[in-house]
């Protein structure tokens, strides 16, 4: 791509990432309680007595850590300050350690099951945190965090964590992070996000414990999770054993460029040497099956027993796209896999961002319909996708007209 295609991208991309950090410094914040809203509607609407949950929590803490560095900007650690105080005084186990999964408007807990998911997102939070401000507090509460889950999560068998445990760190009966999955002992998800949080706990912390498990996490995603198509399997046994069929091309794609970051992080060049034809595949494959070169967007899920496939175009996965295939070009100097993350950029653009109201569509339909019953903010639903790929890029960019 010519300059002048990425000056004109990255105009674009600065100008929604700033309507995106925005909306949640002003929108999504209740003017009484000075807190975030548990929950805005599709169709914009603010719910006061919403629960809030840990996961929109922590990210949200994460993107306002995230943005302070990317901007060099000390003032989005006051919105940050926002979430932290919160998740501190209301989501943090005093007893027992850990995070709640939610409590409702007033900060009372409501499920205090301890999400291994969410406990991951708290270290994530905290590591970005402290390599925005020093701050060592927050560089502990990671720490402590993390020695938390070793203890207490971690398969020293099998390898790799498990899904969830009570707020006293017993075995659940139901480990599900949502109504829409499996009730497995292990999950792909889990595990990815635990690979995420720990690949920043260790940029941060340089603890060489941090690093002999992210190590064996790194080897058990790329010999257990991902499988010989270069999809990732989403559910497992406790031994590793497949129990599901759908193929998650968002996932897949995320993946990708997660599991290369982590391996860049050990600094291991035999490890890099090792992976580097292994992440090129799995972006092929999901350019293959999981792009959609006719309408320049990414497909959702696909079910390979009932051949189901569903072709809504969700808004976390387009931009885990552009990240994915900017990463391929890092890795390959193709600028074909740029050209096809601003391909998907320009759908986003046309479709997924709700020039309205602000914030993004949870996700359109095939026929570019949004669907306005799906959440604007909420459990789910924060700032990290979205704001983090724009950040990413625009530093790509960035490196290749400087």
């Amino acid at each position: 791509m010519n300059s002048e295609q990425l000056i004109h991208y990255r105009g674009q991309l600065q100008t929604e990432l700033f309507n995106i950090l925005t909306f949640w410094e002003t929108t999504a914040i209740d003017p009484k309680s000075q807190q975030f809203y548990g929950k805005i509607t599709g169709e914009g609407v603010p719910i006061e007595d919403a629960p809030k949950g840990i996961i929109m929590y922590s990210r949200i803490m994460w993107t306002f850590s995230a943005a302070a560095r990317f901007y060099k900007n000390p003032e989005y650690i006051k919105t940050a300050d926002i979430a932290k105080s919160f998740i501190e005084s209301h989501f943090f186990d005093t007893k027992h350690d850990g995070y709640f999964w939610e409590v409702n408007h007033k900060g009372t807990p409501t499920i205090t099951k301890k999400q291994v998911y969410a406990q991951a997102f708290v270290i994530y939070a905290y590591a970005e945190y402290y390599r925005a401000t020093d701050d060592q507090h927050a560089l502990a509460r990671a720490m402590s965090l993390f020695y938390c889950i070793e203890n207490h999560c971690c398969d020293n068998q099998y390898g790799g964590y498990f899904e969830a445990f009570s707020d006293s760190w017993e075995k659940l009966d139901d480990v599900r992070l949502s109504e829409r999955d499996l009730n497995e002992p292990k999950g792909m998800n889990t595990n990815l996000h635990i690979l995420e949080a720990y690949t920043c706990l260790y940029e941060a912390s340089k603890n060489p414990v941090v690093l002999s498990s992210l190590e064996k996490l790194i080897d058990v995603f790329s010999n257990k999770i991902i499988d010989s198509k270069h999809h990732v399997t989403i559910f497992f046994s406790e031994d590793w054993q497949p129990q599901t069929h759908e193929i998650s091309y968002g996932h897949d794609i995320e993946s990708s460029w997660l599991l290369w970051e982590a391996i860049c992080i050990t600094q291991n060049e035999e490890l890099k040497n090792t992976y580097k034809p292994f992440i090129i595949n799995m972006v092929g494959s999901f350019l293959q099956e999981g792009y959609d070169a006719t309408n320049n967007c990414v497909l959702y899920e696909y079910n390979t027993l009932t051949k189901h496939l569903d072709s809504d175009r969700h808004w976390w996965v387009q931009v885990e796209a552009m990240e994915g295939l900017a990463n391929a070009y890092a890795l390959t100097q193709d600028d074909s896999y740029m050209q096809t993350a601003f391909k998907i950029w320009d759908y986003v653009y046309a479709h997924i961002i709700d020039t309205q109201k602000g914030e993004w569509f949870w996700r359109v339909s095939e026929k570019n319909i949004p669907y306005t019953n799906d959440q604007k903010a909420g459990p789910w639903k924060g700032p990290y996708h979205n704001s983090r790929a724009l950040m990413r890029i625009i530093t790509k960019i960035n490196s290749l007209i400087s």
